[in-house]
């Protein structure tokens, strides 16, 4: 099931009061196994850099993070980063001119993310969230009733819901493909395509499955759909940090993504980017102040040739610099380096996986599919939502149902070890077997 019923939310809430109240109460044995300071000899199979930079994330050692792909935990350069441009702006007043440096902040970030992720500067704003971003592309068309638009079975509500309230506002219809393992992306598009298709909106990579689309079938789709007409967005929740991402070679005309997940970024950042060429297509919905380049009011205003006319009102930018700060830790380690690391621990789960007695894998076991979302199928009768509880309650390891019932999401990064694996598998084994 996608969503816990009601009882479910209600013993989430239940637990959850319990679990902070009896926190404190923890006995000093289990503070020391579960808060202790880490030790190196923990993970013999680990490289050193992995170790170091396990170093730099305060819940590695208190939990086990297997929840990137929702909300992943920061290091303490991109937190401390926040706090000193928080700290540096409010030491004389946010207006004063002695920290007039912090209008930087927003540019240096976008050229930063242009030149990690394969897009021109002037082609990338900054937002708050992959859903934000998404909202800019869906409510960049003049729909009418009638309209057509296509996604997939392994959408996030985020991707979802935007179009329910398009078809109830406009009368949209929403046209779905496949997305599980094994189906052709281009011929799956080209099935539901007909006149009135105005755009398609798909995940790059599957919260639910894992399934990253590969670039080469990406940049198909995209030619395909120019020759049509229809816009092509990308949702890459999912994708930058996790798997290699190049905005051009992808070939969408626009793409969002977000800080908090695979970036290890600060909460409340993201990045909507748009191809200079469908800038002017991309219609605006939400308008403020720092869109224009010119305004006045007797009723002209011209917006920016840029897709930062998409940032508006008052800027978080002690929360940009910590992204940005995110980013340029990641790239210090090498990103090639963690992609290497997360096709590693993919595998590795997926051979843990195979050697235990009636569960199986639902995320793709092709290299060229994968991710570093793993999809762990339990065994009949075991439920992925009380496996989920159990973990987080009693373990403090962290992973998500998804969208089938028995499907339990463990996603791996570079800081995650073949111990944790090895350790959270065999009680996830444990509980099912019960």
């Amino acid at each position: 099931m996608s969503i816990p019923d009601p009882i479910s939310r209600r013993r989430f809430l239940a637990q959850s009061a319990r679990f902070t109240l009896t926190l404190p109460l923890l006995s000093p044995t289990l503070i020391t196994r579960t808060l202790g300071a880490e030790n190196p000899l923990h993970f013999p199979d680990t490289p050193e850099w992995v170790i170091e930079a396990r170093k730099r994330i305060p819940s590695c050692g208190v939990s086990k993070n297997f929840q990137t792909a929702g909300i992943a935990p920061s290091s303490t350069l991109a937190i401390n980063e926040v706090a000193s441009k928080l700290n540096y702006q409010n030491r004389f007043g946010p207006t004063d001119p002695r920290v007039s440096d912090m209008a930087l902040i927003e540019p240096t970030l976008r050229a930063h993310l242009a030149n990690v992720f394969g897009a021109h500067t002037d082609e990338v704003a900054l937002t708050h969230s992959t859903s934000e971003g998404i909202n800019i592309a869906s409510w960049s068309l003049n729909w009418t009733d009638g309209d057509e638009v296509i996604i997939s079975n392994q959408e996030h509500p985020a991707n979802i819901v935007p179009w329910y309230n398009l078809r109830d506002r406009f009368g949209i219809v929403i046209r779905q493909i496949d997305l599980g393992i094994g189906t052709e992306l281009v011929p799956e598009v080209e099935n539901q395509l007909t006149k009135k298709t105005r755009m398609v909106s798909i995940s790059h990579v599957s919260k639910n499955n894992g399934r990253a689309l590969r670039t080469e079938h990406c940049a198909d789709l995209a030619e395909c759909l120019r020759s049509s007409g229809v816009a092509f967005h990308l949702d890459g929740a999912q994708g930058p940090g996790c798997i290699p991402v190049d905005f051009h070679e992808l070939g969408s005309d626009c793409y969002s993504t977000c800080g908090h997940k695979w970036l290890l970024g600060p909460k409340g950042t993201g990045a909507f980017f748009v191809r200079k060429e469908r800038l002017n297509d991309t219609l605006m919905s939400w308008t403020g102040a720092h869109s224009h380049d010119e305004f006045d009011y007797e009723g002209h205003f011209t917006l920016k040739d840029e897709a930062s006319r998409f940032e508006f009102g008052t800027r978080a930018l002690a929360d940009f610099a910590g992204f940005d700060a995110a980013i340029s830790w990641l790239e210090k380690l090498g990103l090639q380096r963690i992609m290497e690391r997360i096709r590693e621990l993919g595998q590795y789960a997926i051979d843990k996986a195979n050697e235990m007695n009636g569960f199986g894998c639902s995320s793709p076991l092709d290299a060229r599919d994968r991710s570093g979302i793993f999809v762990l199928r339990l065994p009949e009768g075991c439920n992925s939502w009380d496996v989920y509880y159990k973990l987080r309650d009693e373990d403090f390891i962290h992973t998500s149902p998804v969208r089938a019932e028995r499907d339990l999401r463990i996603a791996l990064h570079f800081f995650n070890t073949t111990d944790e694996i090895d350790e959270s598998f065999k009680i996830i084994e444990r509980y099912c077997r019960a």
